[in-house]
């Protein structure tokens, strides 16, 4: 059984100089459906026929050799007074990046193979070229220097890439909107709750409630245990929380405003699956 304890999600935006937050709401009771899906299932692809299920995406796949993922629910209201429940993963073994009735990630596809794949490659190559030199080689720790310089760079490139969307209709890259001293950790934007948020901003629909869980085996590192709620962390999320959560505690979003978009023109639909919906339970 899941814990019954209360996990909110905050942080501080430097933009208004404010701490925000967002509770649990009835978003746990979503969650907690979605877990009852899990053990039904056993996979992420529910929306196609066991026939056609990728085996990938299947439980005994993602968790083998893993400790485990958090998963997240966001629930929120249309300006119709609607209800859509959005469903999030944090970053998935192999690559996987995409999944139909699951939010996308921050960053597009496009930009991800053009930029990202591309340089990851480039890296690689160089880490075969190390493979097959002497230890004590003057080349290899020129080419080892060469590939830890192209992945700090690259995680630069990708911070700054990386787009984030508030309730004020404001963007920033993730590099500008981390609100944290020190570089930017590894992995960050890639958890549940930025996804979550950044997707209710960009379709103009208000979150009143948002539940993190765990899945999977226990994870030996921070204790997390499958089942049981948690907060977004404290190193990668909540640094870039207070800026997403920003104008979300003011009257109206931006897509309630004269020319702005709003759930119609993206689309939503209250549990709609190819919006990253979670049908009720």
């Amino acid at each position: 059984m899941p814990s019954t304890s209360t996990h909110s999600c905050r942080g501080y935006c430097r933009d208004c100089d404010q701490h925000h937050e967002l509770g649990a709401g009835s978003a746990r009771e979503s969650a907690t459906g979605l877990m009852r899906e899990f053990t039904t299932l056993g996979r992420l692809d529910y929306l196609v026929p066991s026939g056609q299920a990728d085996p990938r995406l299947g439980f005994d796949a993602l968790f083998q050799g893993e400790e485990g993922l958090m998963f997240g629910v966001l629930e929120c209201r249309t300006t119709h007074g609607e209800t859509v429940v959005l469903r999030a993963f944090s970053s998935l073994p192999g690559g996987i990046r995409n999944v139909e009735g699951w939010v996308p990630p921050l960053l597009d596809r496009n930009t991800y193979e053009t930029v990202v794949l591309a340089e990851e490659l480039r890296i690689k190559k160089i880490t075969h070229v190390m493979e097959a030199l002497s230890p004590d080689s003057q080349e290899l720790k020129r080419l080892a220097e060469e590939r830890r310089d192209a992945s700090r760079d690259l995680m630069q490139r990708m911070f700054a890439l990386y787009p984030l969307h508030n309730f004020r209709g404001e963007s920033r890259s993730l590099r500008d909107a981390f609100a944290a001293d020190g570089g930017i950790p590894g992995g960050a934007g890639e958890c549940c709750a930025p996804k979550l948020l950044n997707h209710a901003a960009r379709e103009g629909i208000r979150p009143v409630g948002l539940a993190e869980f765990y899945w999977g085996n226990p994870d030996r590192f921070t204790g997390r245990r499958q089942g049981e709620f948690y907060s977004p962390c404290e190193t990668k999320c909540q640094p870039i929380l207070g800026f997403l959560l920003c104008g979300l505690d003011v009257g109206g979003l931006a897509s309630d405003r004269p020319g702005a978009g709003g759930p119609d023109s993206a689309g939503i639909d209250a549990g709609k699956p190819d919006s990253g919906g979670l049908p009720h339970v």
